[in-house]
């Protein structure tokens, strides 16, 4: 099947008529931005062979915002060696005409049902056409963004399929091999779950028997060797308790205790007698130390003379050096206070003169300034007077569109009306002899003449007698009556555009039109003399004019030049003298102050250090301080032997405590303690274990343990064989199933072999060396290739969404090539199919659809042309 021309009338976004045509046999590609109408040129295609003309549910197909639109698509295409012509309209009035090269036209219902048992889908019964419809075509026809969903496509397509591979769904399974494959699996599937394989049913409530009869067994065993361990230990526990109430062994840990203690408490009294005379050291130590910090406070005194007496010496000589350096400063400030006031005035001169250059020179720029504005205000105006004029002529002139539309159809109307009837109407012709006349109806003709008529006409022949006309044409009443109604319409619209024909009309939106094109360019002059408005340029010129005025009385206001101003310095220089000589001003004040604060800071230091020197001698010169000192020296001595007398007595006490240990004397008190309490409560522990293990052994005697693990072990026996029995049979049955389905498979490949060429072949193209299996339904299965690990396998949902996308369309391309070696017509539609397929991808599949378009004509939609630039192919803009 290969398209040859399309068109598309009040369909969606195309209210006006988009025709196509030239297809090419092989690749066509349709490139156009979003929203333009790729995918609805691809919907109107399949509306004209998948909705039925007569559908109430296609009102989707109608341009929006037009209630009474007619969708209508008219396609010309080959199939075989025959031209069919197929037109289908929807909705307002709806009609279906197929036209075959050579054969008798179809029309209505059964044009549709030859259309869709010839490309191989079906019609819903009733709404509108579902993709479980759509057959073979729904398969090659790719919706915008659906070329990775394969398997529904082909389960729908999958029963056509099989036709063409002669695998009817009869073939294998209405043979008796699959009622057998059926019993077995029906079989294995009441003692196996189908997909996973494990135990159900009997089997698995054999296998759920035998695990509770091994660990009831397992308890019974675990509850009977506790049985007996239980009566050894009583045995046990009963022999150690009444050892120890013979013997009772704690009594003699407690006196230990208590011969611990004593010793403890002994030792106890060495300790505290240790930390007195530690006390008594610590304070005889404190003594000492007092005493030596106060003979070191006498000496530092000694001290503090002689270094009080340096630095009073040292800041007298500071004082004398800061007056000397103030003295210097204050001659170099004066010096550059007269150099700074000598440069301001310069600069100040400088200034002025700048001023007076800057002012004169704005004030000349300013007037010529003045002159350009005044001449494009003055030709604004004029501009925007003429873009007035032209707006309004254009609007006086302007008809609208919608009228100018209608007073065409209603003219084209009139004169297809008038053409009509004048072929149906009684056309009379006359030859009269000179002299002679005759009336028809109201009118005298003589000689020759010639009239048509379209209703009962009267012919009066003086002398004669009078012939009445009457034309036979059935239609003439209603083209009358429709070329009347046409006229009056047509009269209206002509009396309220006030024109006398559509001629005049025309003209005048022509003149309209070159109105309106004028007025733009006025408009674009305009724009350009006054980019911001006339207003604004008009209060350009007011401010520039008042700024004129302001520069000529700040130049009126200046100075006048002094005598020498024609040899002043650039005011760069002056400027740069200025700061140069206020940064010399500056620099001297600072060192002025800062040698004015130095002195200040050196008289202040002589000041304190003459007095700390003066107080430093009064208090060596004190009367009573040699006395302190010899005390002091004194009490030092009798301090130090005490603390050495203390001394000795903490060392013979330390060494008697050494002698003891009182830390182990503390742990054999605690370890005899806990001895005796731990002997005592294991004995009672003891004798309530005992107790318990009477009455527990009591209660399991009665129990009969024994007897019932042999009543366990006989149902476990026979729960194992039953179990074992299934078992076998589970797997005999899961044998002869894979040895069924296995014959199965075979004879299904042999069937599909052309399919799996096919695919073979386009695989090779875009995955050198990859395999992919063809599953039952007939669609892509696992695919095995060469990855960056080496080989891997996973099936078709495995796959990232670009690699089913690309997958997607191979298959389908297998699939046409299946179709096409079956005689079925083919054509394969993708609308932007492989939007999620990187650059080295695209490029293997451009190969794949170049080599498939050698076979099957092939339909691209994209909006990215620039990707498909080297398929081999033009791309063809959509233009209605």
């Amino acid at each position: 099947m290969k398209l040859r021309k399309l068109r598309i009338e009040h369909f969606k976004r195309f209210r006006e008529p988009l025709v196509i045509d030239g297809f090419a046999d092989g690749l066509n590609l349709f490139a156009a931005p979003n929203e333009s109408g790729k995918s609805t040129v691809a919907e109107a295609i399949r509306a004209a062979f998948f909705e039925r003309h007569r559908s109430g549910s296609v009102e989707h197909l109608r341009p929006w915002g037009d209630s009474s639109a007619t969708p209508m698509v008219d396609v010309e295409f080959d199939m075989g060696e025959k031209r069919y012509h197929l037109t289908k309209v929807f909705l307002g009035k709806k009609r279906c005409d197929l036209t075959i090269e050579g054969q008798p036209s179809l029309d209505g219902v059964a044009a549709e049902d030859h259309l869709a048992q010839l490309l191989g889908f079906k019609f819903p019964g009733k709404g509108a056409s579902a993709p479980e419809h759509m057959g073979i075509p729904g398969l090659l026809w790719i919706r915008q963004g659906t070329s990775h969903e394969l398997a529904d496509a082909v389960t729908f397509a999958a029963d056509h399929l099989r036709q063409v591979l002669g695998e009817s769904l009869g073939d294998l399974t209405s043979s008796s091999g699959d009622v057998v494959l059926r019993a077995v699996e029906t079989e294995r599937n009441e003692l196996l779950t189908p997909a996973a394989g494990n135990p159900k049913g009997d089997y698995a409530a054999a296998l759920q028997r035998k695990a509770e009869l091994t660990d009831a067994l397992a308890a019974l065993d675990r509850d009977i060797v506790a049985y007996q361990g239980s009566v050894d230990r009583l045995a046990t526990l009963r022999l150690e308790h009444q050892r120890d109430e013979q013997e009772r062994p704690w009594v003699g840990i407690r006196e230990q205790h208590r011969l611990a203690q004593a010793r403890l408490e002994a030792a106890q009294g060495l300790e505290a007698q240790q930390q007195a005379e530690q006390a008594a050291l610590q304070q005889w130590r404190a003594q000492t130390a007092s005493h030596r910090s106060e003979l070191e406070a006498f000496a530092r005194d000694d001290a503090a003379v002689t270094t009080r007496q340096q630095a009073q010496e040292k800041w007298a000589a500071a004082e004398a050096t800061a007056l000397t350096e103030v003295q210097s400063w204050e001659r170099r400030h004066s010096e550059a206070l007269a150099a700074d006031a000598q440069a301001r005035q310069m600069l100040e001169r400088v200034r002025v003169a700048a001023t007076r250059a800057d002012t004169t020179r704005a004030a000349a720029e300013l007037e010529t300034t003045l002159a350009a504005v005044t001449d494009a205000l003055t030709r604004a105006r004029d501009e925007r007077t003429r873009l007035a004029r032209l707006q309004a002529e254009a609007e006086a002139l302007a008809i609208p569109a919608a009228d100018l539309k209608k007073l065409k159809q209603l003219s084209e109307s009139l004169r297809d009306v008038g053409v009509r009837l004048d072929a149906a109407a009684t056309t009379l012709e006359f030859e009269l002899l000179e002299g002679q006349s005759l009336r028809l109806g109201a009118e005298d003709l003589k000689g020759q003449s010639r009239r048509t008529v379209v209703s009962r006409t009267e012919i009066q022949i003086d002398g004669v007698g009078r012939i009445a006309v009457q034309p036979g044409g059935a239609d003439i009443p209603a083209l009358t009556a429709q070329r009347d109604d046409i006229s009056g319409e047509l009269s209206t619209l002509l009396q309220r555009l006030a024109v006398s024909n559509l001629a005049e009309a025309e003209e005048r939106a022509r003149q309209a039109t070159q109105r309106q094109h004028e007025a733009k360019a006025s408009q674009k002059v305009l724009e350009a003399l006054a980019p911001k408005g006339v207003d604004t340029l008009e209060a350009e010129l007011a401010s520039r004019t008042v700024r004129e005025e302001e520069l000529r009385a700040a130049l009126a206001a200046l100075p006048q030049p002094a005598p020498g101003d024609d040899d002043l310095p650039v005011l760069a220089t002056a400027r740069a003298q200025a700061e140069h000589t206020a940064a010399a001003l500056q620099a001297a004040a600072t060192s002025l102050n800062q040698a004015r604060v130095a002195v200040g800071k050196a008289q202040s230091d002589h000041a304190t250090a003459s007095q700390e020197l003066a107080a430093a001698q009064a208090t060596v010169n004190d009367a009573q301080r040699a006395q302190r000192v010899a005390a002091a020296r004194q009490s030092l001595s009798d301090a130090l032997a005490q603390e050495a007398t203390a001394q000795q007595r903490v060392e013979t006490t330390t060494a008697e405590l050494k002698s003891v240990n009182l830390a182990l004397l503390r742990q054999d008190v605690d370890r005899f303690a806990r001895s005796a309490q731990q002997l005592e409560e294991g004995h009672e522990r003891r004798r309530q274990d005992i107790m318990r293990l009477e009455v527990d052994l009591e209660t399991k005697g009665a129990l009969g343990l024994e007897e019932q693990g042999a009543e366990r072990q006989r149902e476990l026996e026979a729960a194992t064989r039953r179990a074992g029995e299934l078992a076998r049979r589970a797997a005999a049955l899961v044998h002869l199933l894979g040895l069924l389905r296995e014959k199965r498979s075979a004879l299904a490949r042999r069937l599909r072999a052309p399919l799996q060429k096919h695919l073979d072949h386009y695989l090779g193209i875009l995955f050198p060396g990859a395999r992919i299996e063809v599953a039952d339904d007939l669609s892509p299965g696992a695919i095995t290739r060469i990855g960056p690990r080496g080989q891997e396998s996973g099936g078709f949902e495995e796959l990232s969404v670009g690699t089913r996308e690309q997958m997607g369309i191979v298959a389908r391309l297998a699939y046409a090539d299946l179709l096409q070696e079956a005689g079925r017509p083919t054509l394969l539609i993708l609308d932007d199919a492989l939007v999620n397929t990187d650059d080295d991808r695209l490029g293997q599949m451009k190969r794949v659809l170049y080599d498939a378009a050698q076979r099957h004509q092939v339909l691209i939609f994209t909006c990215h042309p620039a990707a498909w630039r080297d398929l081999g192919v033009v791309a063809r803009p959509l233009e209605t």
